[in-house]
């Protein structure tokens, strides 16, 4: 938490820095509002810490423009929620504390201006330092797992590993045949293959990923390379430069 903490107050002690010279420019310089701002960010953003890496969890379920929309949404809601709540407390302390009878509207607009750019920046550094630990997280061996979290259609299932044929590789995407239909995951195949517990999984081809348990037969070319035949009747190729990862177990050869 120590490197969330940091980022929320380089973003604050900014927005201090930009505000104080918006108000110089105005000649309206008040630190006392600055302050107040400064305090309600901080607390603002060390409390919904916590939610946005809940929202960073949820970053690999959709592609990543529409996540970056709804990303993008989120951030200026809780934007705009933590201006109105520093500037209504701005309000509240300039009338009551302070025995203002009106705050000055250019001294509120002043705190507006620059706030509202740098909160929304403080949330998106918050969002990519959890996506990017988040995707850390997956592939650490020692974080390996025998479920895979997919979505489709808007639902969100939970596949085992067992239940998996083959992945094939689709862009920056990855696509997940499964007896159940096709899921697509937006990860590496690599990172794939080291996240998932099994060992039955094997690299036939820089374009698949196939578990062992559903191989059926193969049938080696001249050259080295070769097809694979499935126990659902899937024909695979595979190159002769992974041709040593998979063959571990005895198979019957197709001639």
């Amino acid at each position: 938490m120590s490197k969330p903490i940091s980022f929320i107050s380089i973003f604050v002690l900014l927005n201090m820095g930009i505000g104080r010279m918006f108000q110089e420019s105005l000649g309206i310089p008040c630190f006392s509002e600055l302050s107040i701002l400064a305090v309600t960010s901080f607390i603002f953003w060390a409390a919904s810490a916590k939610q946005i890496k809940i929202w960073a969890q949820k970053w690999s379920f959709l592609p990543h423009s529409k996540s970056l929309l709804i990303q993008g949404g989120l951030g200026l809601s809780a934007s705009a929620l933590n201006i109105v709540m520093g500037q209504l407390l701005v309000v509240f302390l300039m009338t009551t504390v302070y025995q203002c009878t009106s705050p000055s509207f250019n001294l509120l607009n002043a705190g507006l201006t620059n706030n509202i750019a740098v909160n929304l920046l403080c949330y998106f550094f918050l969002l990519f330092h959890f996506v990017e630990t988040e995707s850390k997280s997956t592939e650490t061996p020692s974080e390996k797992t025998e479920q895979i979290r997919v979505s489709k259609n808007g639902m969100q299932f939970i596949l085992q590993s067992c239940e998996i044929m083959y992945v094939e590789t689709s862009n920056n995407c990855i696509v997940l045949h499964t007896e159940k239909g096709r899921f697509v995951k937006y990860q590496s195949l690599r990172s794939f293959q080291k996240m998932v517990c099994s060992s039955d999984f094997r690299r036939v081809h820089r374009s698949y990923l196939v578990n062992s348990t559903w191989i059926d037969s193969y049938q080696k070319n001249k050259n080295g390379d070769g097809v694979l035949y499935l126990k659902n009747g899937t024909r695979l190729k595979f190159s002769r430069t992974y041709f040593k990862d998979f063959l571990g177990s005895d198979y019957s050869t197709r001639t």
